[in-house]
């Protein structure tokens, strides 16, 4: 079998549904497609949705017990068979034949990573996730060629040094390392389980498997262009979790050894910061399994200070946001050194007046970000941005 496709979800029946319908479209068939059902309740389940699929190679598992992400990850590989291996989650869908794309990159020799980027589909309503809305498509963006190939140290070096925060960062940026957008080989799963024991870590499995992955990998390539589809919904916990402090704690105590976590977060305790969340990631792997890569615990802090301080952060208590905030000062006077804290203060100062520059556009996209999504449509029709397009419905993209 030359990939394996896994969808390992939760509650969400009717993604599922989609996603197995995209794959029907691929022009290349080696593949296995593999649903592992971690439901929390029956109604939820998506074997129906499997079994009426008419994908050939599709296996529905269901999870012995209720699982954490992590393990609902970790426990869906065990059944992969293929030489690549990828991962998606429920709301992400593969685009027609680019399966195709994969075979012609592999052509050009054996890498260990191949990653893709991701189209958007934004619904007009909630109410219908598959309804009409608008495609945002980057394929239309001036490519140089069909592949980029990367050092995967030097990628990982890149990220870990926090050059740039993880909203800042353009689309190749975001995508590189990661198997939910891309496949990892067999061989590079092999070798990470073998010094890590397992692919997927807490606390957020596709940073983990990211970190590892770069570390371990000799060879890595994107292509340029988008492989997936993502729907933007109001139940991704990215989304969720980067506004709101009651979404990440819910989050966070859904994961083994909760209390321990909190202690262990680079700024314990401070929980409601993102960037504070995939530091862990960071520091507890390199430091448990000795890994050689750079890390700016000062650059991060300032993303850190940022997550907490954003206007659209929802806390359910204002007395939240001040506690939260206290542990990240306690960490700037009796963590950091003399050299680490001028670096800090540099480093968010250079940003400030950079932001303060832009306060304009700032100001423009916060008014933006208060339209309904009707609205915001209506704009980018508007302006007639030539990678925007209006869709009936998901479906027309296939």
């Amino acid at each position: 079998m030359k990939f394996s496709l896994i969808y390992p979800t939760r509650n969400r029946p009717a993604f599922v549904k989609v996603a197995l319908k995209f794959l029907e479209y691929q022009d290349f068939d080696a593949f296995e497609v593999i649903v592992c059902d971690n439901y929390s309740d029956i109604s939820f389940s998506c074997e129906k949705q499997c079994e009426e699929s008419n994908l050939k190679n599709l296996k529905y598992i269901r999870p012995p017990k209720d699982l954490s992400m992590s393990e609902n990850w970790n426990y869906a590989l065990k059944f992969a068979k293929g030489d690549y291996v990828a991962f998606f989650t429920d709301k992400t869908f593969m685009l027609p034949k680019f399966l195709s794309k994969i075979e012609n990159v592999l052509n050009l020799g054996d890498w260990d990573i191949i990653n893709w980027t991701g189209n958007y589909y934004n619904p007009a309503s909630f109410d219908d996730y598959f309804g009409k809305g608008i495609y945002y498509d980057i394929n239309l963006k001036i490519k140089t060629s069909f592949y980029s190939i990367f050092n995967p140290k030097d990628e990982l070096n890149i990220k870990g040094n926090g050059l740039i925060s993880r909203e800042e960062q353009n689309e190749s940026q975001y995508c590189r390392g990661k198997i939910v957008f891309g496949f990892y080989s067999s061989k590079l799963i092999s070798k990470i389980i073998s010094n890590s024991g397992k692919l997927f870590h807490d606390i957020s499995p596709d940073y983990t498997s990211m970190i590892l992955a770069l570390s371990y990998a000799e060879s890595a390539i994107e292509v340029n262009s988008a492989g997936v589809v993502q729907i933007h919904t109001d139940l991704s916990n990215g989304s969720l979790t980067r506004t709101s402090d009651s979404a990440m704690l819910g989050f966070i105590n859904t994961l083994n050894n909760s209390n321990n976590i909190m202690k262990n977060l680079m700024v314990a305790n401070a929980y409601a910061s993102q960037h504070n969340i995939v530091a862990h990631d960071y520091l507890q792997l390199k430091l448990k399994y000795n890994l050689n890569f750079n890390f700016k615990i000062e650059n991060w802090l300032v993303y850190i200070w940022e997550d907490l301080n954003k206007i659209k952060r929802k806390w359910e208590k204002v007395e939240n946001k001040r506690v939260q905030n206290k542990y990240l000062n306690n960490f700037f006077i009796n963590k950091l050194n003399f050299n680490q804290k001028y670096k800090f203060i540099f480093f968010l100062l250079k940003r400030y007046v950079l932001q303060i520059k832009v306060l304009p556009i700032l100001f423009a996209k916060f008014l933006y970000s208060k339209l309904n999504n009707d609205i915001k449509r209506k704009l980018k029709l508007l302006f007639k941005d030539k990678k925007i397009n209006e869709k009936k419905s998901i479906y027309d993209l296939i």
